[in-house]
């Protein structure tokens, strides 16, 4: 028998538990929501972004696009945020979030 984090190549990725970050990725949205950005403002296309995430970590989950999702934010975030702005916090905070979702799931193994 194949040992389980070797069937397939994205076998571990795809058991990863998702639901903590999507919440929290949901919570961003509700609040850039409420603040209403100004169309094409920086924060405008990062609500964009951030809903794309929460789309992709709903259930059933496909780790590839999660993974996809966050690194469409992360070139946003590179090529059009200032760090210290409020959408840079927003990014920095949601790449941790999923950083710590991964070493969580990878530490369970």
């Amino acid at each position: 028998m194949i040992p389980p984090r070797l069937h397939g190549k994205n076998t571990l990725m795809a058991r990863i538990y998702f639901e903590d970050f999507r919440l929290l990725v949901v919570r961003h949205v509700k609040e850039m929501e409420a603040e209403m950005a100004e169309s094409h403002s920086p924060e405008w296309f990062l609500l964009g972004y951030l809903r794309r995430i929460a789309k992709a970590a709903e259930e059933p989950v496909s780790p590839n696009r999660v993974e996809g999702s966050l690194r469409s934010l992360i070139r946003f975030y590179v090529d059009n945020v200032e760090e210290a702005s409020d959408p840079g916090r927003r990014c920095t905070l949601i790449y941790e979030a999923y950083r710590k979702t991964l070493r969580e799931n990878r530490e369970r193994e």
